[in-house]
């Protein structure tokens, strides 16, 4: 049978292990959001070029035609 130290230093690493599995899930919640939001500033920042050259495209060929 267990003693009560064995269930106290069971209750004692159970806690350790589970706060560190939160810690490292934190963590890496962290890390994908700032990399979501990183893809996403840049894609946002790609389709805004991609739109202003495509105005400039426009805009010469409305020039050449006048």
């Amino acid at each position: 049978m267990w003693g009560r130290w064995d269930v106290v230093l069971l209750l004692i690493a159970a806690y350790v292990a589970v706060m560190s599995l939160v810690r490292l899930m934190s963590n890496r919640r962290q890390q994908l959001t700032e990399r979501f939001r990183s893809e996403l500033r840049a894609e946002q920042q790609r389709k805004a070029y991609e739109a202003a050259r495509q105005r400039r495209r426009e805009a010469r060929k409305r020039d050449r035609a006048a």
